[in-house]
């Protein structure tokens, strides 16, 4: 979708394991620190990564947007 669409940014954000219902309260992180991430890619400035899997807030070393 990045590649199709040059003129926005195309992200994957994974937030981490939530403490949270879905997870029957058994995550990790709170429910704030897990917007850490979504927040973040959301606010990319223009020009800003696209095409790429942000484990939390960092870019996962696995993804690359030449892939």
């Amino acid at each position: 979708m990045a590649r199709k669409f040059k003129n926005i940014i195309v992200n994957c954000v994974h937030p981490g394991y939530v403490v949270t219902d879905m997870t029957s309260q058994t995550g990790y992180i709170t429910v704030e620190e897990g917007a850490k991430g979504p927040v973040m890619a959301a606010l990319l400035p223009d020009g800003g990564p696209s095409g790429v899997y942000f484990n939390q807030t960092q870019i996962a070393p696995f993804a690359s947007p030449d892939l």
